[in-house]
């Protein structure tokens, strides 16, 4: 909405002098206000469910505890459980958060496009043009970095598991002298841990700056093509910057579909 307006305003009144700025400028305040109050409902409705769920989930996992039995509860590592239950569940809270705010530029993105091809369907072409590199790109990576995500998970209850033993025991710990033992284990599970934690972060550099630099250069060809066509007369100048604007609204929600394709997590947008 806000880039036709703008693009009302330059060709319109910059340009042709046929209309009047005040009318126009208020119809973009409001699309503003509008935008803001969209915004601030997503990322509300997104932080209070995730919360919620997060909540019911604690709590149904503290009950489903408490119905085991003394043997069952003694197979259970508590450093393990506590791990994963904090990880774990600010995962889910993580992913249930960005619920809203995925579906609402899923919505931006269908919009966005759709205005496009109206604006101009050669631009548009080659704007989907680098869709298939994104995908492919996507799906490699998810390949490679969901196992590892998953794999620190582990490790980072395995830290939990024998730091929680260690001051679970101290008093056995210090009675027979095995504190260098216990300092051992704590430092191989850490190494563990480290590593784990580093092929994770090799494998995201790998392919992060892929995923990122492919929307940019589509956004250069797009902004040099598109520069062409408006300097020839083929578009108008405020159709030019109207799709530009567009563009750059598609760039967040290209984005998330890719990191959410290749498995990663990322805050909120």
């Amino acid at each position: 909405m806000i880039p036709l307006v703008q693009r009302q305003i330059i060709d319109d009144v910059i340009v042709t002098h046929q209309a009047s700025i005040w009318p126009l400028a208020g119809l973009l305040v409001v699309a503003a206000a509008v935008n803001f109050g969209g915004i601030y409902l997503r990322r509300y409705r997104g932080g209070r469910l995730s919360l919620d769920v997060q909540h019911d989930l604690r709590t149904e996992l503290f009950a489903a505890l408490s119905r085991l039995d003394g043997a069952r509860q003694d197979e259970i590592r508590t450093g393990q459980l506590v791990g994963r239950s904090i990880s774990d569940l600010n995962m889910v809270q993580g992913i249930l958060s960005m619920v809203p705010v995925t579906l609402g530029n899923m919505v931006l993105f269908v919009l966005s496009l759709g205005i496009m091809v109206v604006l101009s369907p050669v631009l548009t072409l080659v704007t989907v043009a680098a869709a298939p590199a994104l995908c492919l790109i996507a799906l490699a990576s998810r390949r490679k970095l969901f196992p590892a995500s998953w794999d620190a998970q582990q490790q980072t209850g395995e830290v939990a598991g024998v730091v929680d033993e260690a001051i679970g025991g101290v008093r056995v710990v210090k009675g027979f002298g095995q504190e260098e033992q216990e300092q051992e284990r704590l430092e191989a599970a850490s190494e563990k841990l480290f590593a784990s934690r580093l092929r994770l972060i090799r494998l995201t550099a790998r392919y992060n700056p892929a995923l990122t630099a492919i929307p940019s250069l589509g956004m250069v060809g797009v902004l040099a093509l598109g520069g062409w066509l408006a300097i020839h007369g083929s578009i108008t100048l405020g159709t030019f910057l109207a799709f530009s604007a567009y563009l750059a609204q598609m760039t967040g929600p290209v984005r998330m579909f890719t990191w959410s394709r290749s498995g990663r997590r990322r805050g909120p947008a």
